[in-house]
């Protein structure tokens, strides 16, 4: 793709100006990321769609990072549905020029430990570098969910105008009926609902669980601010050896209790925002007390960690403050005759380490894979979307788990170093489990797309290496024994650093097992060195992950 893919479009001649006298074959409920995404993989397969704008679409607090996973995702919605502009989501440069020039780009995740009333310790703190096969981002959410709509809309789709939004939703035994703000009724023979917590669908069957079924708790606040400091103004780059500049990456600072996420959209020569998304999550329990503003309770909370009072002491918000005093919501039912209840309408979870724009695409694809055949086949029996909800129960589920571990291990730097080193490896090892599948079906005479669609798997849903899935359930069972009080927090990192040490499926050039290899690059000597244990020494199932991206650190065809 160009850089300026926007002219790269399909011209419109197959898009559908919105028609109250058709019956279309699929309503969905919600202009977001995952609205948009849908509606083009749909439209593009011959679907008749229609998007309706929902109220929230623009101001619901949603996920702003990608890493070199949620691309492999994206890759494989573009490779298999036939829609080019959807891997650009995974390569910032392949991006169209106003999405670029209002985003920002992501070479790092950094993670910066604090101590209440201390300077942040440069020993405690990891960054993980982006390797330069890849290209990811920070998403202006606003800007980019619009984008899909127009994908959508360029690949058929029907979009209600701007203004127009849902104010109604239900199915009857002649299909389903959407009801919007200029008093007009629309016909579908299903609806996906991708609008958010406030669903008048979801209302109709049961709305949200009393108690949501997830392990975490967390108040969220959440913003765009202008004038926050870059990190490595706040302290000398030199006091974190071998590190890049904390700003051109993602920025987490992890306290007790509770971390905050910065998002830089201004960190790359064409980038003209100068906002920085700000999300703060915490843990009730242990935050007691605080101001029930929003904007009150994130000073109260910076004020505490002196590099953190610097960083934001000339920021302003540029935006309205959302503030969840609970953030985690579970639907009580998420599908049914003919509906779909999706992502955020479905279940809400902590906005952090990526998983809200990673889930939205695994969830595009899942459910694209019984929609499309049931839409061929005029047949929407319930028992395929049956199991697409249950794998998306699992899949948040797989999702909570991580995030409450998160939690747990901010009680301590020590488990933090550990429990960063199994996110990374678990993130590093689905991205070329995913690419091998792909590429495998890809090859193959027939094209069967059944490898990437083993749902039954839960949260790694293709083949992973031998031995990942248990590495991850033992480290995470740790740090929940040290949430129960059951384990020390150092005995759970030695025991995950061991584990490390030990899987022979870890590659041991990454040093993951090391607790002072606190900052990764994978450089081309480090390349060359996994090639050689690949080709040595390396488990037979890992062997086959390796492609050419990896070893010379350029973006094949084969990866756009």
């Amino acid at each position: 793709m160009t850089k300026n893919q926007a002219s790269a479009l399909p011209e419109p001649g197959s898009a559908r100006a919105p028609d109250p006298a058709e019956k279309y074959d699929v309503a969905v409920l919600g202009g977001t990321l995952a609205g948009g995404l849908l509606g083009a993989v749909l439209a593009s397969q011959g679907v008749r769609v229609l998007i309706v704008p929902a109220a929230h679409d623009r101001t619901e607090a949603s996920g702003e990072t990608t890493v070199p996973y949620t691309a492999e995702v994206f890759l494989l919605l573009a490779k298999r549905f036939g829609i080019p502009e959807i891997a650009a989501f995974g390569l910032f440069p392949d991006l169209p020029e106003d999405i670029r020039r209002d985003s920002g780009i992501k070479k790092s995740l950094g993670f910066l430990y604090h101590r209440t009333g201390e300077d942040q310790r440069p020993d405690e703190s990891v960054q993980f570098n982006v390797p330069g096969e890849h290209a990811e981002w920070h998403l202006e959410r606003r800007g980019v969910d619009m984008y899909t709509v127009r994908l959508a809309h360029r690949y058929g789709a029907a979009v209600l105008p701007h203004g127009v939004q849902m104010t109604d939703a239900w199915t009857d035994p002649d299909g389903a009926r959407v009801e919007t703000s200029d008093g007009r009724v629309w016909r579908a023979r299903y609806l996906v609902d991708v609008s958010g917590p406030d669903s008048p669908l979801l209302a109709r069957h049961g709305g949200d669980d009393a108690e949501p079924r997830l392990g975490l708790r967390s108040r969220v606040i959440a913003t765009h601010m202008t004038g926050v400091t870059r990190f490595e103004e706040v302290r000398s780059p030199s006091e974190y050896p071998r590190t890049t500049p904390w700003s051109q990456g993602t920025v987490h600072h992890i306290f007790d209790g509770g971390w905050i996420q910065l998002v830089r959209f201004d960190n790359h020569s064409g980038g003209d925002n100068p906002a920085t998304g700000v999300t703060l999550s915490l843990d009730p329990g242990r935050w007691e007390g605080l101001p029930d503003d929003p904007e009150k309770a994130f000073r109260v909370v910076v004020e505490r960690y002196p590099d953190l009072a610097r960083q934001f002491a000339s920021a302003q918000a540029v935006r309205p403050w959302t503030n969840a005093p609970l953030y985690q919501r579970t639907a009580a039912r998420s599908h049914g005759e003919r509906w779909f209840a999706l992502e955020r309408t479905a279940a809400r979870n902590d906005l952090f380490l990526s998983r809200d724009v990673t889930m939205a695409a695994e969830m595009v694809h899942a459910l694209a894979t019984a929609l499309v055949p049931a839409v061929r086949r005029d047949d929407f029996a319930t028992a395929p979307f049956a199991r697409i909800a249950a794998f998306q129960d699992e899949l948040a589920a797989f999702n909570d788990r991580w995030l409450s571990a998160a939690r747990v291990a901010g009680r301590d730097f020590r488990l933090w170093n550990a429990f960063s080193r199994v996110w990374l490896l678990w993130q590093i090892l689905a991205d070329l489990s995913l690419k091998r599948a792909r590429l495998d079906v890809e090859a193959s005479a027939g094209r069967d797309w059944t490898p990437v669609e083993r749902f039954e798997l839960g949260g790694i849903w293709f083949h992973a290496p031998a031995g990942l899935r248990g590495l991850i359930d033992r480290s995470l069972r740790a740090i929940e024994s040290v949430g129960t009080g059951d384990l020390p927090a150092a005995s759970a990192a030695d025991g995950i650093f061991a584990e490390l040490r030990r899987e022979k499926f870890v590659p041991p050039l990454y040093a993951f097992g090391d607790p002072e290899a606190k900052v990764y690059h994978f450089t081309i000597p480090k390349r060359l060195k996994m090639l050689w244990w690949v080709k040595t020494s390396a488990p037979a199932d890992f062997r086959r992950l390796l492609t050419r991206d990896n070893v010379t650190s350029v973006t094949s065809a084969t990866s756009r």
